[in-house]
C-alpha cells in the first residue's frame, strides 16, 4: 500500500514540475510530441477559421466536431511543454522564454483552453455568427501565446 502511494506521489510530482532534465533523445521526443499536438490542433482549427472567413461553406456538424476536438487537445498543451528543452539544439519555434515564464505560458494556454471550451458551447447552440465570433476569440487567445512564446514568422 505504501509503495502504491509513493508511485502516485512520484507521478503527480512529474506532472506538476515546471521542468524536467532530459537527455538529447528525450528532448527530441518531447519536441516531436508537442509539435505533433500543435499540428493536430491546427488541422482541426483550420476548417473553423476557413468557414469563419467564408473560404469554405459553413458546416454546422464540422464546426461542432472540430471545436470539441480543439477543446480537448488544448488541455494537453501545458503538459506537452513541461519538459524543458532549452539546453538542446532542436528544430523548434518554441522560444526558451517558455520555461523562464512557465506560469505565464500556462495562463495563456489556459485562456486558449477556455476559449476552445466556449467555442464548443457556442457551436453546439447552432448560431453561425456567434460561432464565427467565438472562433475569432479563440484565435486571439492562440495569438497571445504565439506573440510571446513562438518564433516570429
Amino acid at each position: 500500500m505504501l509503495y502504491r502511494k509513493l508511485i502516485i506521489v512520484a507521478a503527480a510530482m512529474l506532472l506538476v514540475a515546471p521542468a524536467v532534465a532530459l537527455d538529447e533523445e528525450q528532448a527530441q521526443k518531447a519536441t516531436e510530441t508537442r509539435q505533433g499536438l500543435l499540428k493536430v490542433v491546427g488541422w482541426n482549427f483550420t476548417p473553423l477559421g476557413a468557414m469563419s472567413r467564408g473560404l469554405i461553406p459553413w458546416d454546422q456538424d464540422l464546426a461542432v466536431r472540430n471545436a470539441q476536438r480543439v477543446a480537448w487537445l488544448t488541455t494537453m498543451i501545458p503538459d506537452a511543454f513541461r519538459a524543458d528543452t532549452r539546453e538542446h539544439a532542436l528544430q523548434t519555434d518554441a522560444l526558451p522564454v517558455i520555461w523562464e515564464k512557465f506560469d505565464r505560458f500556462e495562463e495563456l494556454a489556459g485562456n486558449a483552453r477556455a476559449g476552445a471550451e466556449r467555442l464548443v458551447e457556442v457551436a453546439a447552440g447552432g448560431d453561425e455568427e456567434a460561432t464565427k465570433r467565438a472562433v475569432g476569440a479563440l484565435l486571439d487567445n492562440c495569438r497571445a501565446c504565439h506573440d510571446d512564446f513562438r518564433v516570429k514568422r
